[in-house]
């Protein structure tokens, strides 16, 4: 399909029809720096050849953790988030510092957050919270065989530990009570894991 048609129609492409959906940059402008992330806005050339603008929200990225203990409890955080004006439940998680590992991370956070250490890691998934306009990646781990300690939280990070049996939390998100996109794709995650594991 030729721009041509592209830009007079303006339809949906089918299936069947092969089209690099593709946009390039043509300039990029960067309009905030910040301890998290940056914002640019990159103004760019569309598969119709049009242009237009698009705000990026860069991101270092993001590790979760799913702490499973062997009777199926898992651990969570309970914190007030301003940017939604609610307090809610968490699997622990924290932000990557440049250079470092998903997986260090993940360790990192449940150690300081909940006091917890692991012998048994496994990834469960990696997604893009927000791919509509920030490059964040988080990556879902999976920790079991526990060893339980204390917390040791960052300077002005207060939070409440909480936990629930796995089939708990399936209701919790079911009924609405955890809102949080990283904890619910952890639970699902996990209970189709042990659902695997125990299959006849």
């Amino acid at each position: 399909m030729s721009k041509e048609i592209l830009t007079e129609s303006r339809k949906h492409i089918t299936e069947k029809e092969q089209i690099d959906f593709t946009e390039k940059i043509t300039s990029s402008e960067q309009k905030f720096a910040g301890r998290v992330f940056n914002v640019r806005v990159d103004q760019v050339e569309l598969v119709d050849g049009s242009t237009s603008f698009r705000e990026i929200v860069e991101h270092h990225g993001g590790a979760c953790v799913v702490a499973l203990d062997s009777d199926q409890t898992i651990y969570f955080v309970e914190q007030y988030r301003i940017s939604v004006a609610e307090t809610i439940l968490e699997i622990p998680a924290g932000k990557i510092e440049v250079g470092e590992e998903h997986l260090i991370c993940a360790q990192r956070e449940l150690k300081e957050e909940i006091g917890i250490t692991a012998k048994k890691w496994e990834l469960l998934t990696k997604y893009y919270p927000t791919p509509g306009y920030c490059s964040e990646v988080i990556n879902i781990f999976l920790a079991r065989d526990l060893t339980h300690g204390k917390p040791n939280l960052d300077p002005g990070e207060f939070l409440r530990v909480k936990k629930y049996k796995l089939n708990q939390a399936l209701d919790m998100v079911i009924n609405n009570q955890i809102k949080d996109s990283k904890t619910i794709i952890g639970i699902l995650l996990t209970l189709q894991k042990i659902q695997e594991e125990t299959r006849p």
